[in-house]
């Protein structure tokens, strides 16, 4: 296996087949590693693979859940497009009924 470390020796990536720049190659790997296996989760200690002691899972952004500028963009034309849509569906109708007026107004005074 191949594995890829930061400055602190935390394995921060991994591969089983192909080649990755710069990994290290690593023979024995302990059994659950690929299971549990997080950026940091574990460090590369002389040449063997263990568990992270100073490991803390990564906290989740409040940033990530607020929409970026292109995403809030993005809703306002869907629902520009959406009233136009239902502008052009209401002005369709209205012309449907004058059409229909005036075709029977007109048989009737012919």
């Amino acid at each position: 296996m191949q594995v890829l470390t930061n400055d602190k020796n935390e394995i921060i990536g991994y591969a089983v087949t192909g080649s990755l720049t710069d990994a290290i190659i690593v023979d024995k790997v302990p059994d659950d590693f690929m299971a549990n296996f997080k950026p940091s989760f574990y460090l590369l200690k002389d040449g063997v693979i263990i568990a992270n002691p100073n490991y803390t899972a990564p906290k989740e952004s409040v940033l990530a859940t607020v929409p970026s500028t292109i995403e809030t963009q993005l809703a306002a034309l869907a629902y520009q497009q959406m009233t136009t849509q239902q502008t052009i569906t209401y002005l369709q109708t209205q012309n449907a009924q004058m059409a229909y007026k005036l075709m029977t107004q007109g048989g009737a005074t012919a």
